[in-house]
């Protein structure tokens, strides 16, 4: 019993060391160390600045990628469904910030601003998610 615990355990232990890094994790893993040594809400709102752009930059990258090797139709209604994605996002951040500004205290900027940056990292992962649904070599 105790050797087939041990057996799976090392076997999973491989596994998780070879599995794929999440995507954006570098930019997560910046915003975090940002934020631990920030002082002040506006710096603490610097690296939320920071990582949304990281993630804008990495979600045009996914946008690119799924673009590439497809055919001009896949492409026409990709950049469709992606310009009403961008203006969703431009209203629904208005809508963010009406919204936490309602609100007493410094901590709402920041709160907004993570709800934001999640918006277009969720987008980005998704782009990614949908490029790589269809590769079954398990890559």
């Amino acid at each position: 019993m105790k050797k087939g615990l041990l057996a799976i355990t090392l076997f999973l232990c491989c596994v998780s060391a070879y599995a794929k890094t999440p995507l954006g994790k570098n930019i997560d893993d910046s915003l975090e160390r940002c934020k631990n040594v920030a002082s002040a809400t506006p710096d603490i709102s610097d690296c939320y600045q920071t990582a949304m752009k990281a993630w804008d930059v990495e979600l045009n990258n996914q946008y690119k990628l799924l673009l590439k090797d497809q055919s001009e139709v896949v492409q026409a209604k990709l950049k469709i469904a992606q310009r009403g994605w961008v203006k969703y996002k431009d209203d629904y951040f208005l809508a963010i910030n009406a919204f936490y500004q309602q609100e007493q205290g410094t901590i709402w900027s920041l709160v907004a601003a993570e709800t934001k940056l999640n918006v277009i990292k969720d987008k980005a992962i998704d782009l990614d998610r949908l490029r790589r649904s269809t590769d079954l070599s398990g890559e």
